[in-house]
């Protein structure tokens, strides 16, 4: 039947010819679409690398200088470090609280990051994300050793002399991830490698900065930090499993109010990390204009789709007599939905060879999606199929209602209009 409906579409070359031109130009816009949705979907769904449930920051605030209780501290007073210490201490000491951590612009979910470059023989990467942070960052973030095991290796290597860095980082320098023991060069220093991390992003959408190195916070020997270095550090904490989520930051700062105060400083709030990743995300989303794309995708995908109906609709019923001799000559009403269903895929099947010249070349110039892409050739073959599988659906809806109504017509009607 597919070589006998071939000849008739090559017969009818011509009055084919607008519909083939229809679904070539339909094929490369649907696939363009559907690639932009599965990249999305792909670099959403990634791993991060981290985890942020049942993680909480704590802001810490300082009082102004024209309050009754400021104090101030001599030159050179170590009182200040002291007085931050303690409110970290505190912290960790509440009965709920599992890990708390330090850290310097090396949050996930925030714009704020210091970057620094490495070299190895002739190959130098820059926009390294560096994590500047206490070794309980990696127990408080779930983040974890790329060979498997748990945070608290990490949290052991990190005091160690050395570089901790990301799996990603060390399969560009290395090719592997089992590097420990190897060397990076940063400006005139020679670092060696002592542990290596899963890859982590700042957030679902990042692809900015893929590399990550990790270092720990140091402090000047002699105690002596201001309250203005002090107060830029970050304090996070992770909660244990068998605390209530629920209310805990209200629950929190009612139950350690008082003791979350030490000289200038006080604990002014504690919000999920959970909230602060909504918050980010949906800012990041409407920032990037990928609502307005998404929406304007989905509105060119319901046009695609009444144009692709409207036009077999109106094929099928303008040939209804032609259709109607096919049953007179002793087609049955599903031998001739058969038919009709499968000339129209196969016209498809036609127009899809050209589109899909396009669309490879459109991946070869990287003209669509490729952050979340890893094999091209996987990609392009995924993308292929879903839109022809979209458009095939769409035809057979815009096709088998008209079909239907056609094979119940009398062949004497069909053979008097022929």
């Amino acid at each position: 039947m597919i070589r006998h409906i071939l000849k008739i579409i090559q017969a009818q070359f011509r009055g084919n010819l607008w519909i083939l031109a229809e679904l070539m130009v339909v094929f490369v816009a649907l696939w363009i679409m559907t690639d932009y949705f599965i990249a999305q979907y792909t670099l959403y769904h990634r791993p991060v690398g981290f985890d942020t449930d049942r993680v909480y920051q704590v802001t810490v605030s300082k009082r102004s200088v024209d309050a009754p209780q400021f104090i101030v501290y001599p030159e050179n007073s170590e009182e200040p470090k002291q007085n931050f210490d303690r409110i970290v201490e505190r912290i960790r000491q509440h009965p709920d609280v599992e890990a708390v951590a330090l850290s310097m612009f090396s949050l996930p979910y925030t714009h704020s990051n210091t970057t620094y470059g490495f070299r190895k023989d002739s190959v130098e990467l820059w926009n390294i994300r560096r994590y500047n942070i206490s070794p309980d960052y990696f127990r408080v973030f779930d983040i974890r050793p790329a060979a498997g095991g748990s945070p608290d290796e990490l949290a052991q290597r990190l005091v160690q002399p050395g570089l901790v860095i990301s799996a990603n980082l060390a399969e560009t320098f290395f090719g592997r991830t089992n590097v420990v023991g190897e060397e990076l060069i940063q400006g005139e220093d020679t670092l060696k490698i002592v542990a290596v991390t899963e890859s982590v992003r700042n957030d679902e959408y990042n692809e900015r900065l893929p590399y990550a190195s990790f270092s720990q916070i140091e402090f000047p020997r002699d105690g002596i930090v201001p309250e203005s270095t002090c107060i830029q550090m970050q304090i996070t904490f992770r909660i244990r499993p068998n605390v209530e989520t629920a209310g805990f930051e209200e629950r929190f700062m009612k139950e350690m109010r008082r003791q979350l105060q030490a000289g200038n400083f006080w604990v002014s709030d504690v919000q999920s990390y959970n909230d602060i990743r909504e918050q980010f995300l949906e800012r990041t989303s409407n920032s990037s204009g990928q609502q307005v794309i998404s929406s304007v995708m989905l509105f060119l995908l319901v046009n695609v789709f009444l144009a692709v109906i409207g036009s077999f609709w109106f094929r099928v019923n303008r040939r209804k007599e032609e259709l109607g001799l096919r049953m007179a000559m002793g087609s049955s009403r599903a031998g001739l939905l058969r038919f009709t269903i499968t000339e129209s895929l196969l016209l498809l099947t036609l127009a899809a060879l050209p589109a899909l010249f396009i669309c490879g070349n459109l991946v070869y110039a990287d003209l669509v999606s490729a952050s979340a892409a890893d094999e091209r050739l996987l990609r392009f073959l995924e993308v292929s199929l879903i839109t022809w599988l979209l458009l095939a659906f769409i035809i057979v809806l815009g096709v088998w209602y008209p079909a239907q109504k056609a094979a119940h017509i009398a062949p004497a009607d069909a053979l008097r209009a022929e």
